[in-house]
């Protein structure tokens, strides 16, 4: 969920802070957040982090445990627990995930020609596990298994609505197996200014191993990052993603245009449908003081096959935000965006977008 991103994102600020005579050590880092999107209103987190921080001089990379926690105004929650651990020096990198949400929400239809005053509300109740161990096989680039549980129950949805006849509208269970590759060049995790991230993603989910339903997904997301040569801190940033479905996901489980992150001034899953196509840029530049602005535009699609004509019923939106670094050298900023796609949207958050 995009309320969990921004908790993950404000422990930087925290982390980055302590002193560097510290780092080569366990700390322990809580926090209480609130922030703003369109699909939570107003919502309150918190979280505490374990964190273990190497000596600057040996290369290394953090590992944290995070334990998170995140209510919205409109009754919704989501816990998490999120280890992000390296061994063997960086020669093992273990993610994993496992959490449990309650989001009210709303369903649209599926595809890209949906129609607002079709909307329908529902709501889910989730519960993931997601474990993967990846081993370095080149600088930068780290490779392994995934696997990963869902289970949902839809608990109210309307009498005669039409998700009632759509494929997982009664909830289920979904055992996902497959590889993960992880390459990352970028000079900043949590601000960066140059470099290359690629997360490639290939599952399947089968019967035949206790899923409910019987799918493949890949899911490729590039993001490049460049420094311009008029100021070190001009920043031209691109994101592309790919999401491809075959098979009969649950509709719960396929791509979603739009949120806070990718596709901003669309209602996160205002469209959605098997694949999922879109891609972003950011320009974002210094004002005065720790003050910064963005201007930022994205397209994306939703279709039910690639290659039919609704993928290319192209959503463009974009916006304009501000950005508020709230201590001086560390590389986090408080944002506030504005953006247009179907409607108007505000978000505020911790962390860039992307």
């Amino acid at each position: 969920m995009t309320s969990l991103t921004l908790l993950s994102a404000t422990l930087g600020i925290v982390l980055a802070t302590a002193p560097q005579e510290e780092r080569g050590q366990f700390s322990v880092v809580p926090f209480v957040l609130p922030a703003y999107q369109p699909e939570t209103s107003f919502l309150l987190g918190g979280a505490a982090s374990f964190v273990y921080q190497p000596p600057v001089a040996s290369g290394r990379r953090e590992s944290q445990v995070l334990l998170s926690a995140a209510a919205s105004v409109r009754g919704q929650f989501t816990l998490l627990l999120q280890p992000d651990v390296y061994f063997l020096d960086d020669r093992l990198n273990l993610t994993a995930t496992a959490s449990v949400a309650r989001f009210p929400d709303r369903f649209f239809g599926m595809g890209a020609n949906t129609r607002a005053e079709d909307v329908e509300e529902f709501t889910p109740i989730f519960l993931e596990l997601e474990l993967s161990p990846k081993w370095r096989v080149a600088p930068r680039l780290y490779l392994g298994p995934t696997l990963r549980h869902q289970y949902v129950r839809i608990t109210q949805m309307e009498e005669d609505g039409a998700l009632r006849t759509m494929t997982g509208a009664h909830g289920g269970g979904t055992l996902q197996l497959g590889l993960m590759a992880l390459y990352d060049s970028r000079d900043n995790t949590l601000n960066p200014t140059t470099g290359f991230l690629m997360r490639l993603n290939l599952r399947r989910a089968s019967a035949d191993w206790g899923s409910d339903y019987t799918f493949d997904l890949l899911r490729l997301d590039a993001r490049r990052y460049i420094t311009l040569p008029w100021g070190q801190r001009h920043v031209l940033a691109m994101q592309g993603l790919v999401e491809l479905r075959r098979g009969e996901p649950p509709f719960y489980d396929t791509g979603r245009l739009g949120g806070m992150e990718l596709g901003r001034g669309y209602l996160e899953g205002r469209f959605r449908e098997r694949q999922h196509l879109a891609a972003q840029v950011e320009y974002r530049a210094p004002l005065f003081w720790r003050l910064g602005a963005v201007a930022f535009a994205s397209a994306a699609t939703v279709a039910r096959s690639l290659g039919g004509p609704e993928t290319w019923e192209l959503k463009p939106a974009g916006g304009v935000g501000l950005r508020l670094a709230p201590l001086a050298d560390v590389p986090v900023n408080i944002r506030l965006d504005v953006a247009y796609g179907t409607e108007l949207g505000f978000y505020l958050n911790v962390g860039e977008a992307f």
